[in-house]
């Protein structure tokens, strides 16, 4: 009897709630089938399952496959939630609450941070829009976050990954953290041309008894975007210290390319880090479009007879809109991992394939 009165109360909890807010529910469903080819035995990176030295086909469901609602409580207070479908198994990738006031607006919750600034529309790995390989992409944290018009200041969840001494793998153990991670974003918006600035920065303290130690980390950002009719344009340069803390870095198939400060005997030594990207798109007709991109991205450990880690990745597409929602996207192109860090060759793929999406 209490599990009925109980199951009953749910119901009606559920019922006011709903009618009290205005919920739109939306999906996309996003399948990918890619076959690569890599030049080098046995590795493997993020993108694909299997890289032999040969064709390789793999069909998935992306991670960044969706469902979620935007909800409306009253004109001052929304929220958004949104799943995703990464590894096949749900997770969050959106949850969060939003109050506008007066001057502006309050979010509390996983939302972008202020330093993600995509404009590629790349769809290989996961449409992955040429993050780490030249792209700004600060992902979804849980943050608290204002907003000022064009002004958004953030402080957002750390991340205190660092490389230990044998840099094969990251680690965030003992580690002393006093402020949170902080982004900032502003936008200047003309008539077809939108530039944004971005930066971000993040302190913390390693002491392991051998060394104590602070990693700072801080990033910068500029992208410009340009639409003269059919035409449209994005651009982008970037930069910064130990910046895997605050975006994501993929210079190299080895963990070692990811962005972060090692930690070598009783020191701290700094990645230092440059990228850019550039994308141009066409619109052909309402069915049918083109859009090329290239990105390249560099790492440099800050200590003497260091050597370069460099990534450089390129595309051309046509993406199909067969219906509204409806949509197919051929691709073909290159990621060019080059030398790593020890001026070792790296893997260079070469892919061709496509996404397919339907949204709803």
């Amino acid at each position: 009897m209490k599990k009925i009165i109980v199951a009953v109360a749910a119901l009606a909890l559920m019922a006011g709630s709903a009618y009290a807010a205005e919920w739109n529910f939306y999906g996309s469903a996003r399948v990918s089938t890619f076959w690569s080819d890599t030049d080098d035995d046995g590795v493997e990176l993020d993108e694909f399952d299997d890289y032999l030295e040969e064709v390789q086909f793999t069909e998935q469901l992306q991670s960044n496959a969706r469902i979620g609602a935007n909800v409306k409580v009253s004109d001052e207070l929304t929220g958004r939630f949104e799943y995703g479908a990464s590894g096949g198994v749900a997770n969050v990738r959106l949850l969060y609450g939003e109050w506008e006031f007066i001057s502006g607006k309050l979010l509390v919750g996983k939302d972008y941070v202020p330093m993600y600034l995509t404009g590629s529309n790349q769809v290989v790995g996961n449409d992955a829009a040429l993050s780490g390989w030249g792209e700004v992409d600060g992902s979804r944290r849980a943050q608290i976050k204002l907003t000022f018009g064009d002004f958004q200041v953030a402080f957002v969840e750390n991340n205190t990954n660092y490389y230990g001494a044998a840099l094969g793998d990251t680690t965030d153990d003992f580690v002393d953290v006093v402020i949170p991670m902080i982004q900032l974003q502003y936008a200047l918006t003309f008539d077809n041309v939108v530039i944004t600035m971005a930066g971000g920065f993040q302190t913390f303290d390693v002491d392991d008894g051998t060394v104590d130690d602070g990693v700072t980390s801080w990033g910068l950002g500029l992208d410009a975007a340009a639409t003269f009719g059919a035409f449209s344009v994005t651009a982008q340069v970037n930069g910064g210290t130990n910046v895997g803390n605050i975006y994501n870095i993929e210079v190299s198939d080895l963990v070692v390319g990811s962005g972060y400060a090692a930690v070598v005997g009783n020191e701290v030594i700094d990645n230092d880090a440059m990228g850019g990207r550039i994308a141009a798109a066409y619109t052909i007709n309402e069915m049918l479009g083109v859009e090329v991109g290239y990105g390249y991205q560099v790492t440099e450990f800050d200590v003497s007879n260091s050597e370069k880690d460099e990534v450089q990745s390129y595309y051309i597409q046509l993406p199909i809109t067969l219906a509204p929602g409806v949509h197919i996207i051929p691709e073909v192109g290159v990621i060019d991992y080059m030398d790593d860090v020890f001026g070792e060759d790296e893997s260079e793929t070469t892919y061709f394939g496509a996404k397919w999406q339907i949204n709803f």
